[in-house]
């Protein structure tokens, strides 16, 4: 399951378990839409280091469905992202999002959280 937790005024912190599931993108609107509804936007650091995939198509719609109605909403996205993988499908993605998308090795989540506040 997603974790989530807020680690500064506006920065969510979410950590991706190795598999995503369907039911992990309803338990992280949880935590986002407040904070939209009171701020207008937010900025995630998000922790892949342990995600390897989904569990299963559903997972993957809801996680598509997910971004695309809470992108607009979203200033700027840091990723911890160890796969190269990972580097090569945030590098496509980012021609078609909204925010503003960096991608950090394990050893520079400090230097992740430095940029998201600035």
């Amino acid at each position: 399951m997603i974790k989530a937790e807020w680690i500064a005024d506006g920065v969510l912190k979410v950590v991706a378990p190795a598999k995503l599931q369907a039911a992990d993108f309803d338990e992280l609107a949880k935590h986002v839409d407040p904070i939209i509804g009171r701020k207008g936007q937010l900025r995630l650091l998000i922790d892949a280091s342990r995600l390897t995939g989904w569990t299963d198509l559903a997972a993957l719609e809801n996680h598509a469905a997910f971004v695309k109605s809470h992108q607009q909403k979203v200033e700027r996205i840091a990723v911890i992202a160890p796969h190269e993988w990972q580097h090569w499908l945030i590098g496509a993605i980012r021609l078609f999002l909204h925010p503003e998308i960096r991608v950090f090795r394990g050893d520079q989540e400090d230097e992740a959280v430095r940029w998201l506040k600035s």
